[in-house]
């Protein structure tokens, strides 16, 4: 087996720059060996499963419970009749829809948050993409960075296909702005306010501040966009900012 590179190894990897450029050229280094790493698990968890292992089995192998290897592994499940996963319906559901063949275009073998800002760039109605359009994202500037970072394999239109757990967090946050927003269902918005929050330092910002989309600039040009549809709300957004109210319960 090819001996895990050292740190002097991955030290050398960082180009020459600035404290901060280092910082920022380390931190895309680390989430490409994140997402190499959990790549790996996945293949041998699907190979496991393949061959009969039971979850406890699999859950056991990985140091963690039975639960857990299901939440992290498992093929997103069809919903039961009458509900949607995470409360999702309409634009919203179709965003998590795309995001997952997007991973699958990919070959990647789970939808992070990274996919699920493509999802919501392929909904050019809902006012997520319009706010995103506003500050000059784009489809092919998203896919390009999230190349970059995560990598491009050979497509995967079958295979077990998870739910990362940032983007559980990602979707339980918007669900939790709904709420608040007096909405029973997330929509694009809610979807797009949770991957901004400051409260989540979720993927997706990372993702959006990469491709010159600063979560503070998405978050100026969505919020009017909200309160011209929701005037009512304007008081609640200037006694504080509403992205700093909303704290994680456990997904």
């Amino acid at each position: 087996m090819e001996a895990i590179p050292g740190i002097e190894q991955l030290q050398a990897e960082i180009p020459a720059g600035s404290p901060l450029e280092q910082l920022s050229a380390a931190a895309s280094l680390a989430a490409r060996l994140r997402a190499r790493g959990d790549e790996l698990l996945d293949h041998f968890v699907d190979a496991a499963r393949a061959g009969g292992a039971s979850w406890s089995e699999i859950g056991c192998s990985l140091g963690t419970s039975k639960q857990a290897a299901q939440q992290r592994f498992a093929v997103l499940a069809e919903p039961t009749p009458g509900q949607a996963p995470f409360s999702l319906t309409g634009p919203a559901a179709d965003v998590l829809n795309v995001a997952g063949d997007e991973a699958r275009a990919l070959g990647h073998h789970y939808i992070r948050p990274e996919h699920i800002v493509l999802g919501l760039l392929s909904q050019p109605e809902e006012l997520a993409a319009q706010a995103l359009a506003e500050v000059g994202l784009t489809t092919i500037a998203a896919r390009t960075q999230i190349t970059s970072e995560l990598g491009a394999f050979a497509a995967r239109p079958t295979g077990s296909l998870g739910i990362a757990p940032q983007t559980k967090r990602l979707l339980a946050l918007a669900k939790a702005i709904a709420g608040s927003l007096r909405h029973s269902c997330p929509r694009t918005e809610h979807i797009l306010l949770a991957a901004i929050s400051p409260k989540l330092h979720s993927p997706a910002a990372t993702l959006l501040a990469a491709c010159g989309a600063s979560p503070d600039r998405v978050r100026d040009q969505l919020v009017p966009m909200i309160l011209e549809q929701r005037p009512e709300l304007a008081g609640a957004f200037k006694r504080r900012s509403m992205l700093s109210r909303f704290r994680m319960r456990s997904v």
